[in-house]
């Protein structure tokens, strides 16, 4: 019986080996999967921060440029001069027909919602 006991028990250890070698490979793989996703979660993080910074800085760039170039046009044009009489009195026909427009609308606004 003694012998029995101990050809189960050598038979039992290559089995448990197996069975502890292939759990330790199951929890290897997860843990490198976990660090791989938490390095390609950085790694994208950088890359849309990066997008984002790039966006800003050139639309920062563009609209720096426009207004800088349109204030020195508008500086370097004499102000006694039918030209800039013309633009300043544009601008505020625009703006009365701005003003129109939102008195007009709003009581259209208003009688909707009621």
């Amino acid at each position: 019986m003694s012998q029995t006991n101990q050809t189960a028990t050598s038979e039992a250890d290559p089995l448990r080996s197996i069975s502890d070698a292939m759990r330790d490979a199951v929890d290897q793989a997860s843990e490198d999967a976990a660090k791989a996703r938490e390095k390609l979660r950085d790694a994208s993080a950088g890359a849309a921060n990066s997008v984002s910074r790039f966006a800003y800085t050139s639309s920062y760039m563009i609209s720096y440029g426009i207004v800088y170039a349109t204030v020195f046009v508008a500086k370097s044009i004499p102000q006694d001069n039918p030209i800039v009489e013309g633009f300043i009195d544009g601008g505020r026909a625009a703006l009365d027909a701005l003003n129109e427009a939102k008195a007009v609308s709003s009581p259209l606004d208003a009688s909707s919602e009621a």
